[in-house]
């Protein structure tokens, strides 16, 4: 379901406002990202350029060197400190798998708060989604199923985007949930996960670390099956 239908059915000049925030945030990200690049590759060609004219061929010969590993391919750019093969995230870049997955603490149904990183030392998948989602809606049993098949070994987060307490409270209720369902009336967190499109899942492993990321669902039996395989349970 794409992300327009996000506000499709939202009445409130509030809700809206968040919507436009979030589009707005995303594009100043990707074009700050953009320019950063171009002019990136503007100075390395200065650079050359400049020392080409100083040193003449050898200087050039050197520079090709350089670029160049011990075994002749490519050298990759640098990039930040990755620690032990994890990527630098970048806030409101879409999420990729080996990256360490943005914390947050989001308020549940009942009240309380639930803290991403408390959850390290087993896996934990992340589920974003709407009442007014059908494939959403339709999965939703899986993760009940999760819970029940596996308690304590695993993590389930239902982040609800965009609906009001009483919505969400009255549709968990309505069809028995017990595992965990924050409120995202603001998109705060979601900002933090971007997509197009939802049911959008993250699956988190015990280090933190995104190992698995999936759009759309289908019946909630496949579905359980294929997050099963991503949680390694």
């Amino acid at each position: 379901m794409r992300r327009e239908h996000f506000y499709r059915n939202k009445k409130t000049v509030k809700r809206s406002a968040a919507g436009a925030a979030l589009a707005l945030f995303l594009a100043l990200q990707i074009t700050g990202c953009s320019q950063t690049a171009d002019q990136n590759k503007a100075d390395r060609k200065t650079e050359q350029a400049q020392g080409t004219e100083k040193e003449g061929l050898g200087a050039e010969k050197s520079s090709a060197e350089t670029e160049k590993n011990g075994t002749g391919t490519e050298k990759p750019e640098a990039s930040a400190d990755q620690g032990d093969g994890v990527i630098e995230f970048k806030p409101g870049m879409p999420i990729k798998e080996g990256v360490q997955a943005p914390d947050f603490t989001g308020e549940l149904i009942d009240g309380t708060s639930i803290t991403l990183s408390e959850l390290q030392g087993k896996p934990v998948i992340i589920n974003f989604w709407a009442t007014w989602c059908g494939p959403c809606v339709k999965e939703m049993p899986a993760f009940e199923r999760l819970k029940d098949d596996f308690g304590d070994k695993i993590g389930i987060i239902a982040v609800n985007c965009g609906d009001d307490a009483g919505t969400v409270k009255d549709f968990v209720e309505e069809n028995g949930y017990t595992f965990p369902v924050v409120l995202d009336e603001e998109y705060s967190i979601s900002m933090l996960y971007p997509t197009n499109s939802i049911p959008y899942t993250v699956v988190v492993d015990a280090e933190g670390k995104v190992t698995h990321i999936s759009t759309g669902a289908l019946d909630a039996d496949t579905m359980y099956e294929r997050y099963k395989e991503a949680l390694g349970v």
